[in-house]
């Protein structure tokens, strides 16, 4: 495997799991990795570690550490009840997961549409399977996911630059513009605990990947 080639393996990875932890609760899976002292992350050999991914590690590897040994239904019921509370409800979440409220105060409008516009341009459109807003945080790191998966199956150079300027397009028009923020939010928010850590790495993994995707554009000249 090339070096590119194992660049683009480890983002198509780290997308994979950050997009597990918003589109959906927590597996039962995940709770008793958590409590088997089994839960891993991607390594990013070929990356330079910035503060917000290092403390996300070091959030995560302490939950862990506190997780062993403990009833794995109760603590697979706790993270759900975090997520639940946290981007579900009962009632409006508290971290709203949807770019359109970070950018224009409102769910829906034309942030929402912006994004399905960037996802037409791609070729793809939302399964009738999922049912929230294609602009969920979830979604649009998926959306990453997707064209990472695109560049590991290009068979020209043409397409893999096609996709990485697909990438650099919805990082700087969306995912930029609003992740942050949010991340800033779930972060200090008082219920997160386990979700505090996912905050810490998705930040640092998306200002991490702005400077990765301009330098893969830029090798790909």
């Amino acid at each position: 495997m090339s070096e590119i080639e194992e660049l683009l393996e480890t983002r198509r990875n780290f997308y994979a799991f950050l997009s597990r932890m918003y589109v959906e609760a927590p597996a039962r899976e995940l709770a008793a990795d958590l409590v088997n002292g089994k839960f891993q992350f991607q390594e990013l050999k070929s990356f330079d570690i910035n503060t917000e991914l290092f403390e996300g590690f070091r959030l995560l590897n302490e939950f862990m550490e506190k997780s062993k040994g403990k009833d794995i239904d109760v603590l697979y019921n706790d993270l759900v009840g975090e997520y639940t509370l946290l981007f579900v409800g009962p009632f409006r979440p508290p971290v709203e997961p949807y770019e359109a409220w970070w950018v224009s105060g409102r769910r829906l409008g034309e942030p929402l549409v912006a994004v399905k516009q960037a996802y037409r341009k791609a070729g793809i459109a939302k399964s009738r399977e999922y049912t929230d807003l294609e602009d969920h945080i979830g979604f649009e790191l998926k959306f990453m996911l997707y064209l990472c998966e695109e560049e590991l199956a290009a068979t020209t150079p043409e397409r893999l630059k096609e996709c990485l300027k697909l990438q650099r397009e919805f990082l700087d028009e969306h995912i930029l513009n609003w992740v942050p923020i949010f991340c800033d939010a779930l972060y200090t928010y008082e219920i997160a605990d386990f979700f505090k850590g996912i905050a810490k790495l998705t930040k640092g993994f998306i200002m991490l990947d702005d400077a990765v995707v301009s330098d893969l554009l830029e090798s790909a000249r």
